[in-house]
């Protein structure tokens, strides 16, 4: 039986409750937001699947990486749409080209991002660009598994610690499965994505109408964050907002993010896919500020993606130290900050604004 008595080990991703075979197990949120698996013990059967099927109970170790490449999209309205060099939407493609589908996090009809399958181009456009919230997985995996069973091609796209639920609760590879994860900084509570929703709305008197983590309008490496309603845009710098500050500064993130699992060389993904932040002092020449993405090559299925990829990329050989010289979260720990506990026991009361100039600070000009 799963049990969770440190919550920096668990990173939410639903494996143990996808694969539990007489669904005695729920997420359910704590007072941060964060879900946890709570289980029916009356229900249980103890057959330990829960336990085999945990990423942070069966931490994988380091192994080599077969390349490092940075990448832009030759196709500059995609690069545009997407919150890097828009590598990310030519893989999709790929797999929806070959009658496949793609998981990734997508903003649902109340703006809360869940994990969905798309199976069209049209449809792919909702899991372009990045989301700064943990996503809820769903029933994704399960749908997963069904397509792969079927000898269909997979897709499947998120954090490192999701894709690494994903691998435990597959329990075996398949020929026609391929992931992508994200080199995270950490997921934010949705409790606190929900507090800035809020925000939005009382200040404007009107429902959301759009979300965009990564506004490229004043450029990629000085992107703004936008929550926007029907006669309203709050656009903020990504480190002048008070949602974006909050994040960065690792007061609203998950526990487990504090000691990432699967960064450093560790990822159970084929690709793992970042910013190439840094390219700009590396290969000034390859930086126009639309975008660049970094992508590492972890094993030989993700080869397999990015050849078939490569004709429509702009690619620039670089290296692991290259990547994560500017990019921490390619290789560190992010340490939370130290008053991160306070922060969340005054979320219900103050403002974010207010929050984040009470433990960050004023906000850089």
């Amino acid at each position: 039986m799963i049990t969770v008595t440190e919550k920096t080990n668990c990173c939410g991703c639903t494996a143990c409750a996808s694969r539990c075979p007489i669904s005695c197990i729920t997420m359910s949120p704590d007072a941060e937001g964060f879900t946890y698996p709570v289980v029916d013990t009356a229900k249980c059967v103890n057959c330990g699947l829960c336990v085999q099927v945990c990423p942070l109970l069966h931490k994988p170790q380091p192994s080599a990486i077969l390349a490092v490449i940075g990448c832009k999209n030759t196709d500059e309205s995609v690069r545009f749409t997407s919150s890097s060099g828009g590598f990310f939407s030519l893989a999709a493609a790929n797999i929806i080209a070959r009658h496949g589908t793609v998981f990734g996090a997508a903003f649902d009809e109340r703006w809360q991002v869940r994990h969905i399958g798309v199976s069209s181009n049209e449809a792919l456009i909702s899991l372009r660009g990045s989301k700064y919230v943990q996503s809820d997985i769903a029933a994704t995996y399960k749908e997963a598994e069904t397509l792969l069973k079927a000898g269909q091609p997979v897709l499947f796209s998120g954090t490192p610690c999701q894709i690494g639920g994903l691998k435990g609760y597959l329990g075996r590879d398949y020929e026609q499965l391929y992931t992508i994860d994200v080199v995270c900084h950490g997921v934010p509570s949705p409790k606190v994505y929900q507090k800035r929703l809020d925000e939005v709305v009382a200040l404007a008197n009107e429902p959301i109408a759009k979300v965009n983590f990564r506004d490229k309008t004043t450029g990629w490496k000085r992107f703004n964050i936008i929550f926007q309603t029907a006669s309203h845009t709050f656009a903020t710098h990504k480190r002048r907002g008070p949602y974006m500050r909050l994040f960065l500064g690792n007061l609203s993130t998950r526990p487990s993010c504090a000691d990432c699992a699967f960064n450093n060389k560790r990822s159970q993904a084929d690709l793992t896919i970042a910013d190439y932040w840094g390219v700009n002092k590396h290969f000034p020449l390859f930086d126009d500020d639309k975008g660049v993405t970094l992508v590492l090559i972890n094993n030989q299925q993700g080869q397999t993606l990015f050849d078939a990829c490569r004709s429509q990329l702009e690619c620039q050989i670089t290296d692991f130290e290259h990547a994560a010289e500017y990019n921490a979260a390619v290789a560190k720990k992010m340490i939370p900050h130290p008053g991160r506990q306070q922060f969340f026991q005054q979320l219900d009361h103050q403002s974010l604004a207010s929050l984040a100039n009470e433990f960050l600070g004023p906000a850089e000009q």
